[in-house]
């Protein structure tokens, strides 16, 4: 847990006070993201290899001895990105049209592509796995298709020109367009459902993160990618295309300048021609000794921004693809295999994949940066880093049958995991959650963003009458500098886990029965009128309009910010009117060494503030930086919803630690009595308990600092004890066996 400081710069962990961590999943209820309830494996597990590539199959023995098989069949996985198909008959194949310099043979091409799509027929390690390919994204590389001038293996490059009849990239385009009408469908491979203009084009033109990138070198990027996405469009009019394919987004860098000249401008520039929006996106742990993180608070706004500026612009959230993402460490880039250096890579993946299936709606798909033997990426004597497969005998020797490397402990992982997402809720932001249900499973995901253990609470709600019969832990964790997944059977009764720092848990429930999902709880994100607004230190207004609003819900407003380390990061908020109160925690660690703060706090706000059209005032003690999104998350339940803690967010030291002042014993309870014991100077005003469907069983006044409280007339079950301290509500549960 990290906590910002008011008073001063300082930055406290209060994981010193730490207290476990309350997990609540309502698996009766299911939980639908705008217009998703389940969850997609083919959007999410994937890797970052075509249906064809030689990898497969070449380069020597495999063990197992059918790769392909194995991570699609048996580990239920889906084929990612491809961007060598086309780059490579492009360069090794076609020839220019003599009578046109510059542009492809298109004769050539159709009857290229008709020998592509017979191969597709006629190969069953192709056809046979052309379910697991069908939202596959299909990509280029920079050279040769930008054209400057580099020629083709064949001795020829893509015109240059720029005029109103032929302008910058046509010849790009139309080789694009004709090659994805040609070589797919018409009985054989399914066309790609994602087409990106061009891979990563301001680095590989610039040659670094900051490599004096020039105003008139952005601007022809933009004006090829609107070209191109038109040539597409023409031959394949339903082609959904998209860009700009950034490496490092940064938006927050040099005051918000980063934003005002790449993704800003090129949303104005091309996002009329845009179906979707590319990005990639990788945490820094060890850059130049520093550890520069994405995932977590970052991620957030990151997100929020692209998505609030999308709304603003367009009228609509236009869906985000993350064709890579992952880690990049710089301090191990130049070492042979390790499994330590695979452990960064998948922490840093679990972590992201979770934030982006919490928007599974406006996610197109999310690919993880997981190639296969990549013998082409070995420079001098150094393999290519983020590979699923190695010879045996590394690090010490290059040889060796080919096996796989420990990323495939991702997909080991999240092989089981399938089925309806239902209500779940963790009471601290560091602990990432999700929940699916499928028949009589429950699979249940925690990670811990912390780089401490931390204490989980479980409690599972709804089954009625539905019995535990068994728990299944998988558990992925950094051990002896190396990645380990542990599975293990737990106890049915168990209520407790340990995760590891940067963990990934997923625990399975198997039910007696079927487990019944009769209830809803429906999400909807709402964006404020303006965003992108300069912190000037007044009273800043936001309207959220057009809420839809039921009986029983939640809600959580999201601030996204940009500012130095030196400034606040918890303003003072009103909703409608009402002082709501800031949580001095954010999601993941502090961003200390980034080069300033680009985050999002997330504020949970009563469900009885909020009315269809909602004002929201925003002021910071001092000006600098930007507030950079904001937005409302709703949650419409279809029956109330008890939590077994307290939602409302700690505002400092003493909060926290007043919860851990207040002792429930015996817990879990068989006898007749419990005692509450308050080892606190400030005793509460009132003690309520509550069942777990929020329905009030007693209500009394507080008047010693320790009573007791009769259990005899209580069915075995879970209950909240609520006791209230002035304005606050600390909440804990107990359970009666």
């Amino acid at each position: 847990m990290k906590y910002l400081v008011l008073v001063s710069i300082l930055f406290i962990n209060v994981s010193l006070f730490a207290q476990n961590i309350g997990v609540d999943v309502n698996i009766n209820m299911k939980h639908t993201v705008g217009d998703v309830s389940t969850f997609e494996r083919e959007k999410f597990i994937t890797v970052h290899a075509g249906i064809r590539e030689n990898d497969w199959t070449q380069y020597g023995s495999t063990d197992p001895s059918n790769i392909k098989d194995d991570l699609m069949n048996q580990k239920d996985v889906y084929f990612g990105r491809n961007t060598g198909e086309i780059t490579w008959n492009i360069n090794g194949v076609l020839n220019e049209d003599p009578q046109r310099p510059g542009f492809v043979d298109l004769d050539q091409l159709k009857e290229e592509g008709e020998k592509h799509r017979d191969n597709y027929i006629n190969r069953t390690d192709f056809n046979s796995y052309g379910e697991r390919n069908n939202s596959h994204i299909l990509a280029t590389q920079f050279h040769p298709f930008w054209p400057d001038g580099k020629e083709t293996s064949k001795g020829w490059s893509f015109s240059q020109a720029d005029t109103d009849e032929e302008p910058f990239g046509t010849a790009s385009g139309e080789y694009c367009a004709h090659f994805i009408k040609e070589y797919y469908e018409q009985g054989s491979e399914k066309r790609p459902a994602y087409f990106e203009v061009i891979n990563e084009p301001i680095y590989e033109m610039f040659g670094c993160e900051d490599c004096g990138e020039t105003d008139e070198g952005i601007e022809q990027i933009f004006k090829y990618h609107n070209t191109v996405a038109k040539e597409v469009k023409k031959v394949n009019p339903d082609m959904k295309v998209g860009g700009f394919t950034t490496a490092f987004p940064n938006f927050e860098y040099d005051n918000f300048q980063r934003w005002e000249k790449r993704w800003n401008k090129f949303m104005d520039t091309c996002g009329e021609n845009m179906d979707f929006w590319s990005i990639h996106l990788y945490d820094w742990p060890t850059f130049r000794g520093e550890r520069r993180m994405r995932k977590g608070s970052n991620l957030e706004a990151t997100l929020d921004m692209m998505d609030h500026a999308s709304f603003d612009k367009f009228g609509e959230v236009k869906p985000t693809l993350v064709s890579e993402y992952g880690a990049q460490v710089h301090s191990m880039l130049q070492d042979q295999w390790s499994s330590e250096r695979d452990w960064y890579y998948l922490k840093s993946t679990n972590s992201m994949m979770l934030t982006f299936m919490d928007r599974a709606d406006n996610i197109a798909k999310a690919l993880p940066f997981i190639v296969l033997k990549a013998t082409w990426g070995t420079v001098d004597g150094v393999p290519y880093n983020w590979r699923l497969l190695r010879q045996e005998d590394e690090p010490n020797s290059l040889t060796g049958d080919w096996v796989y490397t420990d990323l495939i402990l991702f997909y080991d992982l999240w092989k089981d995991v399938k089925g309806t997402r239902v209500e779940n809720l963790s009471q601290n932001v560091d602990i990432q959650t999700n929940a699916f249900v499928d028949g009589n499973q429950l699979h249940l995901i925690l990670s811990n963003l912390n780089q401490n253990t931390e204490t989980i609470e479980l409690s599972i709600l709804g089954q009625g009458d539905n019995t535990i019969e068994s728990i299944q832990s998988k558990h992925l964790y950094g051990i002896n500098n190396g990645a380990f997944l542990k599975e293990e059977v737990l106890s049915e009764d168990t209520e407790q886990v340990t995760l590891q720092a940067e963990s990934t848990m997923i625990l399975t429930y198997t039910f007696a029965e079927d487990i019944a999902i009769e209830e809803t709880a429906g999400e909807t994100k709402y964006f404020s009128d303006v965003y992108y607004q300069p912190i000037d230190g007044t009273e800043q207004s936001f309207k959220i309009s057009g809420l839809e609003l039921d009986e029983y819900g939640e809600a959580v407003l999201r601030i996204g910010m940009g500012r130095s380390h030196a400034l606040s990061k918890q303003p003072t908020v009103k909703v409608n009117g009402t002082n709501v109160v800031v949580p001095t925690n954010i999601r993941g660690d502090l961003q200390e060494q980034r080069d300033s703060f680009f985050g999002v706090v997330e504020i949970p706000v009563p469900y009885e503030l909020l009315e269809v059209n909602n004002s929201i005032s925003i002021q910071f003690p001092e000006s600098g930086g930007h507030i950079s999104s904001v937005n409302m998350r709703v949650y419409n339940f279809s029956q109330e919803v008890t939590r077994t803690f307290d939602t409302t967010p700690p505002t400092s030291v003493n909060d926290i630690k007043l919860a851990d002042k207040i002792k429930l014993y015996p817990n879990p309870s068989n006898g007749k009595e419990v005692n509450i014991l308050v080892n606190n100077q400030q005793l509460p005003n009132t003690f309520t308990l509550l069942d777990i469907n929020g329905r009030v069983i007693k209500n009394e006044v507080v008047s010693a600092s320790q009573f007791s409280i009769s259990t005899v007339d209580l069915k075995s079950g879970v209950y909240i004890v609520r006791l209230q301290f002035g304005d606050q509500f600390i909440n804990k549960k107990l359970i009666i066996e």
